[in-house]
């Protein structure tokens, strides 16, 4: 199907190629809260609410519609959960100890309160003023709610998938919560990210996001920042209202991440699989749903397997060293496995004593070590059996070469750390100790300097 073709409907056939548009500054005077739901915005080409109740003090609780564009705006939408766990204020805390002064002029923070209870909403916004106070003045933390007559009917829904009542309502609702918070998010900023809000952010999180956004060479529907479900995204701005509008006329199909699975095979037939990074920028922690049958969750199932925890390599901190490897090379060299940004080291035909070697420049008193393997991009090329190993300074040898190495500790699950004392060290060894069919993706070599 043409997607220009004027006989589809528009509503379901948003853009998401890069289009050069100028947002207007928004007018900032507050509406009075009896402006009607769908008063303006008569289009017909979206089922947004109206740009009037939008920026009405029915609907923003704390701080005012913003009047200027920004560069990203993140969403959360959150409703109380059954046994009382609050997981909000500490993903909001995640995201503002990620920022710098420019974050914090370039970002909006909008949290949408989605019970339908009052009071419940009340206490929320009680808790949030106390909590972010400085962030609310400063125009960064947003917090919003809608009137109930939003929400199409959400009884005698037809059941599907073998799913309860319960939780058909759950995720028939979620989707419309969805909707209306893109609604809110149209014109804030280029870019929106959407976020659960029982979530931890990777250090530097929002220098990676830019830096994978500015990665891509082919038009991208959205970027899946998490691997689990719909628990970090990034979108384009200009499709909110589109993807919104989606939502609200399939909300009782199936689940939100479902239903975009299926609207980025739509949009971009040739770009439709998952365009994640080598590891996810954002960890589910919740071990409460919202959802009362579901409430106790398996953290091991909701969670990535491959989180980017540090950002020592990321940022450049590492010792200044040279890394060779006697593995074959599938992708990169082993040094975009130390050196800053997101690069890694894809090696093939891996056999026992094969190796991963990090020669320092000069000997570095060492505090601890990481090493991930392992990726979203492929998932089963972790290292099955190795360990670190490390060259130890000897005074009065040359530290130009590496000396004998000791083995300080295994690789589990694909993984080795290890902490040290007042040591001082040449270099450092990854060994295979196994011949393993699958390949190896190493992903992150992390070395911390003891701070004199």
């Amino acid at each position: 199907e043409d997607k220009n073709d004027p006989s589809l409907p528009s509503t379901l056939v948003p853009s998401v190629t890069k289009k050069t548009r100028e947002f207007r500054n928004l007018n900032c005077s507050v509406i009075n809260s009896t402006q009607s739901l769908w008063a303006t915005d008569k289009t017909g080409d979206h089922l947004c609410p109206s740009s009037e109740y939008l920026r009405s003090s029915a609907v923003n609780m704390l701080g005012r519609y913003p009047c200027k564009q920004r560069h990203m705006a993140i969403g959360l939408t959150t409703v109380t959960r059954p046994d009382g766990v609050e997981y909000l204020p500490q993903t909001i805390q995640s995201l503002l100890d990620n920022m710098n002064d420019d974050h914090r002029k370039q970002t909006f923070i909008v949290v949408f309160l989605a019970d339908f209870e009052e009071q419940k909403k009340q206490d929320t916004i009680k808790k949030l003023s106390k909590l972010f106070d400085k962030e609310i003045r400063e125009d960064l933390l947003h917090v919003i709610k809608t009137s109930p007559k939003y929400y199409p009917r959400l009884t005698s829904l037809r059941q599907k998938f073998g799913d309860s009542l319960t939780r058909i309502y759950w995720r028939s609702k979620q989707n419309i919560d969805f909707a209306f918070l893109m609604c809110y998010c149209y014109e804030l900023s280029s870019y929106y990210l959407h976020v659960e809000d029982d979530v931890k952010a990777s250090p530097s999180v929002f220098q990676k996001i830019q830096e994978f956004i500015s990665s891509q060479k082919k038009a991208w529907p959205m970027l899946d920042i998490s691997r689990m479900g719909h628990t970090a995204k990034v979108y384009q701005s200009e499709d909110l209202r589109s993807i919104a509008s989606y939502f609200y006329l399939m909300y009782d199909e199936m689940p939100g991440d479902w239903l975009m699975m299926h609207w980025r095979k739509v949009m971009v037939p040739d770009n439709a699989e998952y365009i994640l990074p080598a590891a996810s920028f954002f960890q589910h922690l919740g071990a409460r749903s919202s959802l009362k049958e579901k409430s106790r969750l398996k953290n091991s199932i909701y969670m990535d397997k491959y989180f980017d925890e540090h950002d020592q390599k990321y940022s450049g901190m590492n010792p200044s060293a040279e890394v060779s490897s006697s593995i074959p090379s599938k992708e990169g060299n082993p040094q975009d496995a130390y050196r800053s940004g997101l690069g890694h080291f894809w090696g093939k035909n891996i056999k026992r004593d094969d190796h991963v070697t990090i020669k320092f420049n000069s000997s570095v008193t060492v505090r601890k070590v990481f090493v991930d393997t392992g990726s979203n991009l492929a998932m089963k090329d972790f290292l099955r059996s190795g360990v670190l190993q490390a060259s130890f300074s000897v005074s009065g040898t040359n530290s130009s070469s590496c000396g004998k190495f000791d083995t300080v500790v295994s690789f589990k699950d694909g993984r080795a750390q290890v902490t040290f004392t007042n040591k001082k060290i040449d270099c450092l060894r990854i060994l295979v100790t196994k011949n393993q069919n699958e390949w190896l993706f190493l992903r992150e070599i992390d070395v911390w300097e003891e701070k004199q």
